[in-house]
């Protein structure tokens, strides 16, 4: 079953909501390399992890980075 929520907030903003699969490929196939975890820096490996603890998890696009936070977390 797929679950996608697209919202498009300002141009050139992206923000999509993700099972936890379809956020890891996201982030892995993200040509951004500035990542934000919950407003921290952080490398693509660590927000794949970071996407592991979550069932669903918000990636969200912009024109410089690629921001990532959970949204439902795993035994919540």
């Amino acid at each position: 079953m797929l679950s996608i929520k697209i919202y498009v907030y300002l141009k050139g903003i992206d923000k999509m909501e993700f099972n936890t699969p379809q956020a890891i490929h996201e982030i892995k196939l993200s040509q951004k390399s500035k990542v934000l975890i919950n407003g921290k820096m952080q490398c693509k490996l660590q927000a794949m992890s970071f996407a592991l603890n979550y069932h669903k998890v918000d990636v969200t696009e912009t024109a410089n980075e690629l921001w990532v936070k959970g949204v439902v977390p795993i035994g919540g």
